[in-house]
């Protein structure tokens, strides 16, 4: 598999990905494209896009868990309530 370092990556792609969108080594390795001695790209996140739109997610994921509450809150009221009455028993 080729290592580019991402400055080389970015310039092959002409794209501006962040370091972010990528796993990069920690130790140092020889970029193929311009010879230095650098961290390079082992392979892309694949949760990368999934982090980013966290934030969009995150007001339904609210809503989904206050709705599903009160839905079954009159359940875990009647739960509570018939528990308490077979321990009296």
């Amino acid at each position: 598999m080729a290592e580019f370092c991402l400055d080389c990556w970015n310039k092959i792609t002409g794209k501006n990905d962040p370091a972010s969108k990528y796993i990069i080594s920690k130790d140092l390795d020889l970029c193929e494209e311009c010879g230095n001695i650098t961290n390079v790209i082992i392979m892309e996140r694949k949760s990368y896009y999934l982090r980013k739109f966290r934030f969009i997610i995150f007001p339904f994921k609210i809503i989904y868990i206050l709705i599903r509450g009160i839905v079954l809150l009159p359940y875990n009221i009647y739960r509570i309530i018939k528990l308490k009455k077979n321990k009296k028993l």
